[in-house]
C-alpha cells in the first residue's frame, strides 16, 4: 500500500533577478516498508525535495507552486496549515539531517532532547521520558547510555551524534523516515555502522525509509527502488536490479560508472558522458 504519493511536485526560489526551479515536476512514490533511494549530485534538488515533503521550505523566497501534490497516507499536505503540518512531522514523517550539529541545540543535554520528542510526540511523563531517553539510546547502540543522557553534544563524537539524532527522530515512532545523507560528515568505518543500524532499526519497526545520498553503491546495498535526479527533476526510475544491470539515461549510465571499481571491470567512462554530466 502506497504510504507518500508526490505528484508534480514544483518548488521554486524567487530571486530579484532570476527564479531557481530547484525542483521542477518531481512526481514519485513510498510504499508502506519500503526502502526507495533517491539519488543525484550536490545541488539537484534532494534536499529541498525532503525538505517540500515535510513543509519546511523557507517562505520566502521559496514556494512550492499549484499543481503540486504531497499525499501521506491519503492526506494532501500542500496546502495544509502550520499547525497540521507540526502535527505530521516527527510523529508520522522523521527526518535525519547529514550534520547532526545544526539539528541538536548546544545548551540542552542530549537526554533532555529525545524527552522533550517524547514529551511532545507521545505525551509522557517527564520521569517517563527520561527512562524511555535511556532506552533509546542503548537502542541506538551508544554505551553507557544513563550516563552519556546527561552529556551536552559538544562532547560526543559525531557518529555518536547522529546516533542522537536517529534516537530522537525514534521517539515519535514515525511511519516514514527521511535520511538526507546521514553519513557524510563521518568516517568510512562509522559510516557503515550507521547504515547497518538505520537497517536494524527500519526493520525492526517496520518503517519506509527515503534515503538520500550521491552514492549509488550505498543506494545498491539497501534500497528495493532508485530514482535518479538531476536538475531538480527525476531522469530515471527502476529496481536497483535494471538500474545497474541497464541503466538508460545517459547521467544514469555515468553514476552507475561512477559506483563501479576498476577491479570490477567498469572500464571507460560511458559513451557521451562527458557532454552530459557537468
Amino acid at each position: 500500500m502506497t504510504l507518500l504519493e508526490v505528484r508534480d511536485l514544483r518548488t521554486w526560489f524567487e530571486g530579484d533577478a532570476e527564479t531557481v526551479r530547484a525542483v521542477d515536476g518531481v512526481s514519485f512514490s513510498v510504499g508502506e516498508g519500503e526502502v526507495v533511494g533517491l539519488v543525484g549530485e550536490s545541488g539537484c534538488g534532494k534536499t529541498v525535495t525532503a525538505l517540500s515533503i515535510l513543509g519546511l521550505v523557507p517562505e520566502p523566497p521559496g514556494r512550492i507552486q499549484e499543481g503540486s501534490s504531497i499525499r501521506l497516507g491519503g492526506r494532501e499536505l500542500v496546502g495544509a496549515s502550520a499547525r497540521e503540518l507540526r502535527s505530521i512531522r516527527g510523529r508520522r514523517v522523521g527526518m535525519i539531517f547529514q550534520e547532526p550539529m545544526s539539528s541538536l541545540n548546544p545548551v540542552y543535554t542530549v537526554g533532555e532532547q529525545i524527552g522533550e520528542a517524547l514529551r511532545l510526540h507521545r505525551g509522557v511523563r517527564r520521569r517517563e521520558a527520561r527512562r524511555l531517553s535511556v532506552d533509546l539510546l542503548d537502542e541506538v547502540g551508544i554505551p553507557e547510555p544513563g550516563r552519556r543522557r546527561t552529556q551536552y553534544p559538544h562532547e560526543l563524537s559525531g557518529g555518536m551524534r547522529q546516533r542522537v539524532m536517529i534516537a530522537m527522530t525514534l521517539a515519535a515512532e514515525p511511519e516514514l523516515l527521511i535520511a538526507d545523507e546521514p553519513t557524510t560528515a563521518l568516517d568510512v568505518t562509522t559510516q557503515a555502522q550507521i547504515l547497518g543500524l538505520l537497517d536494524r532499526l527500519r526493520s525492526s519497526r517496520g518503517m519506509a525509509m527515503l534515503l538520500i545520498t550521491h552514492d549509488l553503491a550505498v543506494v545498491a546495498e539497501r534500497c528495493r527502488r532508485v530514482l535518479v535526479m538531476r536538475h531538480g527533476r527525476i531522469v530515471e526510475e527502476g529496481s536497483v536490479e535494471a538500474i545497474f544491470r541497464e541503466p538508460r539515461h545517459p547521467y544514469t549510465r555515468y553514476l552507475v560508472y561512477a559506483a563501479m571499481s576498476p577491479a570490477a571491470g567498469a572500464g571507460s567512462p560511458p559513451a557521451g558522458s562527458e557532454g552530459d554530466v557537468p
